[in-house]
């Protein structure tokens, strides 16, 4: 009886090591970006490159599987280790080109659109071309898709407005000098490290306050600033966050915000107490129409002084006791 040779995938155990090297690229981008061994524009075209062969691994692992299933033979397993090899590495460049793409318009967040706060600049975005030009193409081409009747007029203004409506302007009813020290204590509760500042000099003088952030998962770099002026409730607080590349993590310029804020009423209500809930209360208060109390009994007539006052000229002797009321004659 004659026996065919059993068919053997060759592109099964291609696609396991492709999917290996993929996986491997994917991971040794994310460590290195984490702990500031490459930038930005690396670490994005790293993951590109890792993403090429993870697809190249899945084909091949569908490919190999479908032969396998027609022809029969070995390799299943090795294509199954394919696939998933292939579809691990795929995770971080889609999670990182959706984040790239979704919410455009962040790089620089403020509470005041028209005049936001001073910012002393650390790095430049202009310094990796590729991600900002990546961005520039997410802006243009992208979001108009995506928010496609949603927004109107400029893409960056609208989505700002739109979208980001309780990032806004607070006012406090403490002094300047006070909200400058809870934004300080906030920072801190943070493990954000401050990197400019400007103290108060009197309670009431305006400050400002800015301080380096990384976020958790890519190690990203952003600046946050405070600025308190004197208001006629107390204090005005404008925020501003700004990333140092348009590449984002899970928590974006909003979340940095919305967290100072967050933390600044912590630290209020550690500290003074629930300022909005006493200040109604103080308001309430029936106003009971009280009379002062007079100290002493009321008298009939005007009290009399206990001597007589006199000019002294210089002919005239000067009196030894001027606590005698009686003069002598």
């Amino acid at each position: 009886m004659k026996r065919y040779a059993a068919y053997k995938s060759a592109s099964a155990p291609v696609s396991r090591t492709s999917g290996a090297v993929g996986l491997a690229v994917a991971a040794t981008a994310l460590l290195a970006q984490r702990f500031g061994v490459i930038d930005a524009d690396v670490f994005v075209l790293s993951l590109i490159a890792a993403a090429a062969v993870a697809l190249l691994s899945l084909g091949l692992a569908i490919s190999a599987l479908y032969r396998i299933w027609t022809y029969g033979g070995p390799g299943i397993p090795a294509a199954l280790w394919g696939f998933f090899f292939g579809g691990l590495a795929l995770v971080p460049s889609a999670l990182v080109l959706g984040l790239l793409v979704n919410r455009p318009g962040t790089i620089d967040l403020s509470t005041d659109r028209d005049e936001p706060p001073y910012l002393k600049l650390q790095a430049v975005s202009e310094e990796q071309p590729f991600l900002v030009w990546m961005n520039a193409m997410a802006l243009e081409h992208v979001w108009p898709v995506l928010s496609k009747g949603s927004t109107a007029g400029s893409v960056a203004s609208s989505a700002q407005d739109t979208l980001y409506r309780d990032i806004v302007s607070r006012r406090y009813r403490i002094a300047p000098a006070q909200l400058h020290a809870a934004g300080a204590k906030a920072f801190e509760a943070l493990n954000w490290t401050v990197v400019d500042e400007l103290p108060p000099d009197l309670l009431d003088a305006p400050t400002r306050l800015q301080a380096e952030g990384t976020s958790r998962i890519l190690g990203l770099k952003h600046d946050v600033t405070l600025r308190i002026r004197p208001d006629r409730v107390g204090a005005l607080l404008d925020v501003r966050a700004r990333s140092r590349t348009p590449l984002r993590d899970l928590a974006g310029n909003p979340d940095h915000i919305r967290a100072v804020f967050a933390e600044i009423d912590r630290v209020l209500l550690e500290t003074y107490g629930d300022l909005a809930r006493l200040s109604v209360e103080e308001d309430g208060l029936p106003r009971e129409d009280l009379q002062p109390e007079p100290l002493e009994e009321p008298r009939e007539t005007a009290p009399v002084p206990g001597f007589k006052p006199y000019f002294e000229e210089e002919d005239e002797p000067v009196a030894d006791d001027l606590g005698v009321t009686d003069l002598e004659g």
